[in-house]
């Protein structure tokens, strides 16, 4: 990746997958892995963060370590329609502004939403910030990058006719530029897309399963065996990582995405997104709670009251808080279930295993009773027989889709 240190810049190329989730956005930046949460906050005139000034170059240092957890941008490119100056990520909910995140409410789907956009190219544009600085570049001429990227789209949106391509021509169509206001001189990114391959959620997760990395390979195991250790004593992992007829359903913040494998392949008439995710229980929860005096802003910040480590004198009210949660859960659970019955019911018995992931599937486990009714109905299509649900655990749940887009981001790029 050639450039110059201190004169002109030359053009880097950076490889990104992007698994830009209704809750938080993960992605690989040349190998550089990066989680933040899905928001942005408009700054009002009157808002405006003051420049950041440093007393020393450690502290700049320090303030670049951090970088794309402090982005306070302007985007200039023909496929965003929202205009204004933008705090991204972490530097939107550190704000206390209103935030915008992805309305998991709308039907029109990601790929019409400038907040996918805005998030992508910001996140690509401080990268490229971050590795200008790191590596001496005169950062007052325009830093320049172009791209290959490996994305996904839920199920149901993804396979209507042109989506997919669509989505890709916003990237690909133009070059895009961002400016960043962090600094006295602001600092501008040229962005131009070379490859973008968009997936479908879920059948990337399907791929990272198939070619498992040894410690997926032994979560797995693990799950089989805790839960059916009888079946675990005939079927090696291989066995697992291999079964050409699944089911895969991934339970996101605003989708749940069920993804029907046979034969190897996706089937595209069998899989579908049920328009609901977790995030859309915290939404409902969240209206409970405040008819009931206990007010938060935003998805974003109840989903970290629930997880985060309370005083004494605050554990009352949080047990509280997820009372009123887990009371949302059981009807979705029900949902998920209805949609399963669906799918099932176009591939049958030619299903054999089933896996559960997404950054819901970890919550839905603990706090609800989905996992003994979706035990109950497979019986059903499988001749009262079980139909074996390996549930992936945490440290993977939430980076199925990230890991698969890595692994085509590796075969997209290959000279």
């Amino acid at each position: 990746m050639p450039h110059w240190i201190g004169g002109i810049i030359m053009e880097k190329t950076m490889n990104v997958a992007n698994d830009l989730g209704n809750g938080s956005i993960k992605m690989t930046l040349d190998g550089d892995f990066f989680l933040a949460p899905s928001v942005i906050a408009n700054e009002p005139e009157q808002e405006i963060t003051a420049p950041v000034e440093f007393d020393n170059a450690d502290q700049q240092q320090q303030y670049m370590v951090n970088f794309l957890n402090q982005m306070d941008v302007t985007i200039s490119s023909s496929v965003v329609k929202r205009q204004g100056r933008f705090l991204i990520a972490q530097a939107a909910v550190d704000s206390q502004l209103p935030m915008t995140m992805f309305d998991v409410n709308d039907f029109a789907g990601k790929a019409d939403d400038d907040l996918a956009v805005i998030l992508t190219l910001s996140m690509i544009a401080g990268k490229r910030v971050k590795d200008a600085f790191k590596e001496g570049e005169d950062l007052t001429e325009n830093l320049k990058v172009t791209v290959n990227m490996a994305t996904a789209l839920p199920v149901t949106e993804g396979k209507q006719a042109g989506v997919k391509d669509n989505y890709r021509q916003k990237y690909l169509k133009q070059r895009h530029q961002v400016t960043f206001h962090n600094f006295k001189d602001p600092i501008t990114v040229d962005i131009t897309f070379q490859q973008v391959y968009v997936a479908l959620e879920g059948e990337t997760a399907q791929f990272f399963i198939k070619y498992a990395t040894s410690g997926l390979k032994e979560a797995l195991k693990q799950d089989l065996t805790a839960n059916y250790p009888d079946l675990a004593n005939q079927a090696t992992v291989d066995d697992i990582v291999q079964a050409d007829n699944v089911l895969g359903i991934d339970i996101g913040e605003g989708t749940t995405d069920l993804v029907s494998i046979v034969n190897g392949k996706v089937n595209a008439a069998a899989s579908m997104s049920l328009a609901k995710g977790y995030g859309n229980v915290l939404q409902q929860a969240m209206d409970v709670l405040q008819a009931n005096q206990m007010n938060f802003d935003s998805r974003a910040q109840l989903q970290n009251y629930l997880s985060s480590k309370v005083s004494p004198f605050a554990k009352k009210h949080q047990a509280k808080v997820q009372e009123y949660v887990y009371q949302q859960l059981e009807p979705f659970a029900d949902q998920i279930i209805d949609a399963v019955s669906k799918t099932m019911r176009t591939t049958g018995a030619q299903t054999e295993l089933v896996f559960v992931y997404g950054g819901g599937a970890t919550p839905m486990l603990s706090q609800s009773h989905l996992r003994e009714k979706l035990a109950a109905k497979l019986r059903n299509f499988n001749g009262g027989d079980d139909l074996p649900i390996i549930w992936i655990n945490p440290e993977y749940a939430q980076v199925m889709n990230m890991e698969g887009l890595k692994l085509i981001l590796t075969a997209i790029t290959k000279d």
